[in-house]
Order: C-alpha cells, then structure tokens, then sequence
C-alpha cells in the first residue's frame, strides 16, 4: 500500500527560520475600554487593541470584530473582567473555524471545556448548549458561553436548566432575549461580536498585521506571527502516514477512518490549537468534544489526563459514582464508552509510541 512518507516531519524542529521582525518594532496600542479588573480583583486593567505596527494600520481586524458588553442594566457583576475578555476571544479564536455552522463553546479559563457542533441534523442552539454542557458539567459551571449564531430565546432559557453561566457571548440576541437574561439574573455578563469570519486562520490568509505578543517576566516579549493552520478540510489530512526506517523499509501505519472520524479529527485540530495550552491532546466524537487534556508539562500525561477525564465525565452523565483519586475505576459500568469511534488530536511533537500506545488501549 503506498504512503504519503513522513519521516521529514521531524527535521522541522531542528531547522531554524529566518526573522523578519526589524530590530525596532513601534507599536502602538490604542485602549478599546476600561475593565472591571485584570485578572485578579486588586489588579487594574485595560482591554487595548492594536492600531499600528511601523505606522501601519493593524486595527481592523479589532474594528470588525467589534466586541462589545451589552448588557443594559449596569448589572452582570460590574462588566467584563480581563479573564473573561481571554474567555470570550480565546472561544472567537476556536470558533472562527466553525463560523460556517451553528457552534456552541465553553470556556473555562482559556481552556475549552464544552464543545458542540451542527452535525448537518439542524441542530438548535439550545441543543448545541445543552450537548456542550454535559461534555463537563462541574467545570463549565461558571463557564463562558460562546455562539456562532445569535442567541433565541429557547437557548436563552436552555442556559439556566440546571447551569450556572458567568459570561455568555455571540453575534447577536434576537428580540427579547437581553432583557428576559436581564430578568433572570442580575449576575451574567453579556458580549456581543461580530464578523467571526474574517479572522485570519489558514495559512495565505491575510494576517491584517496582527501579530502575536506574548508577555514574559523580566520585561520581555516574544512577538511572532500568528498561528495559520495548514489544514483547511479533510482533504488536507494525511491518512496514509508512511515512515522510512534507515534501511529504506517503508511502513504503513494506518487503518481505514471513516468520514465521520475524520471529519471529528479536523474539529478535534481545530479545538486543540486555538483552545487547549501545549501540550494539548483533544478528543472529539461527532462533532462533540469527548475530552481535553491541556497545559502538562509530559505529552503521555496530556494523553493520561485526557482519557481519565472522559471517563470520569461519561459517568458523571450515567450518574456512575466513582472515586476521584483512583482515576477511571468504575468506567467498566458505562453503557457508552465515550472513546469508541472518537477522534484525537494533539499539537505536541510524539516522538515515541507511548502516548499513542495508551490512546489505544
């Protein structure tokens, strides 16, 4: 069976690339409005976008996507904090690659913890949120609910069936729904964007002079270009993955997937790069995320996570007791094990078999 060789893959991480950046680089931030808090309550905060690089004009993409508090009523907890603006465009940044079908995100503290996609069913929003929720109900309590569609009002009243949502973010609200959210409770925050789509995410997209400024102590900064994913649609997917061992034997390593898992694999990519820290291991089963192993320090420990996590919230959902210190033990009880069939993704390099050996097993 002929491959598509990889074994060149790794040579990339070993070969450097040029900076273009110049020696001097003038930015200039321009303040879009003022923050309940930073991060933390006794920190002062301000939300900035950019307005120029060099003099040149970076703003439009900020312009565009014009993310706005809309909640009329001087309540929701004084306004947005810097966490949840993290929130609300950390989900923007994973949904820009669902922009085209109705999508529901949790966030919970940059991290997704919730996710949920049209399967081509004519799946509501109001479903959407209710699936998204159940993937992790005790962390998306106090979560951060993002749409790609305007919220109505039976997904207006589908976010108080049993949840606590702090911030609840989409393109819009359809008549009556700010005011009946206002109604219900005097503590959710409202945001409102727009143009999701224009986002830059697949490479030759035009970046529009964003760049990504990544803060250090000691005052330092790495300023680099933005995340383009080269993966556009399946297609870009390599499902053939040859290897070339020394001798010049070429190994196969494949089993046929069927349209639906590859497809889950693509939504797996996408949640994993733009919603999960490194490294990220991301499984997705039918357009819904199964679970996420996020932010460890070892990648079979992202793996160990992921899959402990997935089974502890499959049988939280089956109302299966369990012990929390003993891992999964109890997950033999599950009717549906939530792994079957689903997908996995993950940005770290894997250059040994354990951590696919023990999604495997």
């Amino acid at each position: 069976m002929a491959g598509t060789d990889i074994s060149h893959l790794t040579e990339l991480y070993r070969n450097p690339v040029q900076c273009n950046f110049p020696e001097v680089l003038d930015v200039r931030l321009r303040r879009e409005w003022p923050l309940k808090y930073g991060e933390n309550p006794h920190q002062s905060g301000g939300l900035y976008v950019l307005d120029s690089i060099n003099r040149v004009n970076a703003g439009r993409i900020a312009e565009l996507t014009d993310l706005v508090s809309v909640r009329s009523d001087g309540k929701g907890k004084g306004g947005l904090s810097a966490t949840n603006t993290m929130d609300v465009t950390r989900a923007m940044d994973a949904l820009k690659y669902f922009a085209h079908v109705p999508a529901c995100v949790i966030m919970k503290h940059t991290i997704v913890s919730g996710f949920a996609k049209d399967d081509g069913s004519g799946k509501s929003n109001a479903n959407l949120f209710l699936t998204a929720r159940d993937c992790d109900v005790r962390s998306n309590y106090g979560g951060t609910a993002v749409f790609t569609r305007p919220v109505d009002m039976a997904t207006a009243e589908a976010l108080f069936s049993g949840l606590f949502v702090d911030v609840l973010a989409a393109p819009g609200y359809e008549e009556g729904v700010v005011g009946f959210i206002q109604r219900k409770s005097s503590n959710m925050r409202l945001a409102q964007f727009s143009h999701l789509d224009v986002l830059p995410k697949f490479r030759g997209d035009d970046p529009q002079g964003l760049l990504s400024i990544k803060e250090m102590p000691t005052g330092r900064f790495v300023v680099q270009d933005i995340y383009l994913t080269a993966v556009r649609s399946v297609e870009d997917l390599i499902v053939n993955p040859q290897l070339t061992d020394a001798n010049g034997v070429h190994r196969v390593n494949c089993k046929p997937a069927t349209r639906g898992m590859v497809d889950d694999c693509l939504s797996a990519w996408y949640i994993n790069i733009a919603g999960a820290r490194s490294n990220g291991v991301v499984a997705v089963r039918d357009g819904v995320l199964v679970s996420c192993g996020s932010g460890q320090v070892e990648r079979v420990g992202a793996v160990s996570q992921m899959i402990v996590k997935g089974m502890q919230k499959a049988m939280d959902r089956e109302g299966i007791k369990y012990d929390e210190l003993h891992g999964m033990q109890g997950c033999e009880n599950l009717r549906d094990n939530p792994f079957r069939k689903a997908s996995v993704s993950s940005d770290g390099f894997i250059p040994f078999k354990e951590s696919i050996g023990e999604s495997a097993q």
